[in-house]
């Protein structure tokens, strides 16, 4: 029977396969009563176990080719991590002897005690850290047990079907030959959800039901464009999903190719087209894309994905290898943008009523300064190994510039050498994008976050069903407020990045440079598309749409405007797979 369901796009790309369900549900759990006398020896149970689920992720990483290795070392490295977590083992071992339990109930009880403390967390990105414990739990537990966990040799277009999975699964999935993933849970900040991408395997998630629905062998369709699976497509509907699985890997094929084009406009405004990253693995996808920097390292994962804050030398490692990695002119480090509800697992959620508009972003960090100048010795020592932009996010007054300047000065002054950094502020607010030329003569560089600038300009959550269709780049309000940024950064000869979801939308690219954009950051799949395109276009052109483009009052009333000028003056030289994201995106 032929079943469509939609679900969340996770990784772009579309697989045609059968369905290899994985059936890895979670253990049954019965709470026992251990003899006082055998306390110990149950404790050394769970400790056997917690040694055995080390030696397997071991052997993954030691399975891992130097690529590989470099591409998912800090995924394995993660969880080895979370096993090596003295605090859970810790919680675990004093719930064995204080209840007189078995190991199996313990570790259950320790799971949901930190479930019970995100209960009234809403907050997807916070509820999907807490799965990545509840992974390894499952992986103790089955080995508690005895559970074979081993990937088997898969056939070729398989596509796994799960309810959920752990990253370290979908790293064996790639390696096992999975042209496709869809699950009934996850979501896109999961750590799963970011290995699949950084993989390539089209992925869609949060089908709620879809592990009841399907049977081994079953064909399936996968659009990790649109998210949507279709399980035992009709036979009238085989040609087109054949043809558009083929059309996809032609388009990869192309976009291969205009990777090493320049980030330059035809008549020669220079654009440097580079990459935002999550994790330090995405450095080699960025650079297999074309990216020619780091725009934006987020470094939030290293801490909301950890079960405690990172040291000061684990910091350090992470950003010393993106920078060591990627040989480009400086890379972009984004301090740290937690606050509100987003906190590492082990610590207490905070209950602020708005957390969007409340404690996030450098309010958090000049609030924590220990955690704040804890990061920034970290960021300043890697500049040791090469050139570092330090980037300060959820900016909304000077004050808060002066004073993280007098903090990194204080912490350069400590050091045993003179690093060398310069100091960007995120402009996402309406009050950092009306005070830019002031802002411009605190800092070196400008990065416009256009997502939050977007949401806070037009009090628009795009998230919300309900009002997610007033959120668009292509408001007049918006574009103006981008202009005046760019204008008076221009002033005091700062450069200006955008390195939010619009500096990826090929309709909007025109629109930036024109404004005199100087990079553009995006997710590393949309850098070919953008390159091919910065290459058909001209700045000259560009201007002029975009003088056209701030008398226009209606969102709608842009985007027609801007996608009929790229067509009459550029569409016979741009790629179909170009035209159609502009046509129709």
């Amino acid at each position: 029977m032929r079943i469509e369901l939609k679900g969340i796009a996770i990784s772009p790309g579309v697989a045609l396969g059968k369905v290899v369900l994985l059936n890895r549900a979670k253990m049954i759990v019965e709470r026992k009563r251990i003899d006082p006398s055998l306390i110990d020896s149950e404790k050394e149970r769970f400790l056997a176990a917690v040694n055995k689920s080390k030696e397997q992720l071991l052997s993954i990483k030691e399975g891992l080719d130097l690529k590989d290795g470099e591409d998912h070392l800090q995924i394995l490295n993660f969880n080895l991590m979370m096993l090596e977590d003295e605090l859970f083992s810790e919680e675990v071992l004093r719930t064995i002897e204080k209840e007189g339990v078995n190991a199996e109930w313990a570790i259950t009880s320790v799971l949901s005690r930190k479930s019970e403390a995100f209960k009234y967390v809403d907050d997807i990105y916070m509820k999907e850290r807490l799965a990545d414990i509840y992974h390894i739990g499952q992986r103790i537990l089955r080995n508690l047990h005895g559970v074979h966990d081993e990937i088997v040799d898969l056939e070729e277009d398989s596509v796994i079907v799960a309810h959920d999975v752990s990253p370290i699964d979908v790293v064996g999935f790639a390696k096992h030959r999975a042209v496709g993933l869809v699950t009934d849970i996850g979501g896109s900040t999961s750590h799963s959800a970011i290995v699949a991408k950084s993989l390539g395997i089209p992925t869609v998630m949060g089908l709620e039901d879809i592990t009841l629905r399907v049977s081994p062998g079953d064909l399936i369709f996968v659009d990790g464009f649109k998210g949507v699976v279709v399980v035992n497509p009709l036979e009238s509907e085989l040609e087109e999903f054949r043809r558009r699985k083929s059309e996809f890997q032609a388009v990869e094929r192309r976009l291969r190719s205009y990777v090493n084009l320049p980030g330059k406009t035809l008549d020669g405004r220079r654009i440097r087209v580079s990459a935002n990253i999550e994790i330090a693995d995405e450095v080699d996808m960025a650079i297999c894309y074309g990216a020619e920097g780091i725009g934006m390292y987020r470094t939030e994962f290293l801490f909301t994905g950890s079960v405690y804050f990172p040291t000061e030398d684990e910091q350090f490692e992470d950003y010393k290898r993106v920078v060591t990695t990627f040989n480009s002119p400086y890379v972009t480090i984004r301090t740290l943008d937690i606050g509100g509800d987003k906190f590492p697992a082990g610590m207490e959620p905070s209950k602020e009523l708005n957390p969007a508009l409340g404690l996030r972003g450098i309010r958090f960090s000049l609030k924590d300064e220990k955690v704040f100048r804890t990061q920034i010795r970290a960021i300043l020592r890697a500049s040791e190994f090469g050139r570092i932009r330090i980037l300060i996010p959820m900016v909304s007054t000077l004050i808060e510039i002066q004073r993280v300047k007098e903090i990194i000065d204080e912490v350069s002054g400590s050091l045993s050498f003179n690093p060398s950094w310069e100091i960007g502020v995120m402009i996402e607010t309406p009050s950092a994008a009306i005070m830019a030329y002031e802002i411009a003569e605190e800092v070196d560089f400008i990065s416009i976050g256009t997502n939050d600038l977007i949401q806070y300009t037009l009090a628009v959550d795009r998230v919300n069903e309900h009002v997610s269709y007033l959120f668009s780049p292509f408001h007049p309000a918006v574009l103006r407020l981008l202009n005046q940024v760019v204008e008076g950064a221009s002033v005091k000869g700062i450069p200006v990045g955008v390195c939010g979801e619009m500096a990826g939308q090929l309709a909007c690219v025109p629109l930036l440079v024109g404004m005199g954009v100087d990079e553009l950051s995006m997710n590393v799949h949309a850098i070919p598309k953008v390159k091919k395109l910065l290459n058909c276009i001209t700045f000259k052109d560009s201007k002029e749409i975009v003088k056209n483009v701030l008398k226009l009052k209606t969102a709608q009333d842009v985007r027609e405007f801007v996608v009929s000028s790229i067509m009459e003056k550029w569409g016979e030289s741009l790629p179909d797979e170009c035209i159609s994201e502009i046509l129709y995106d």
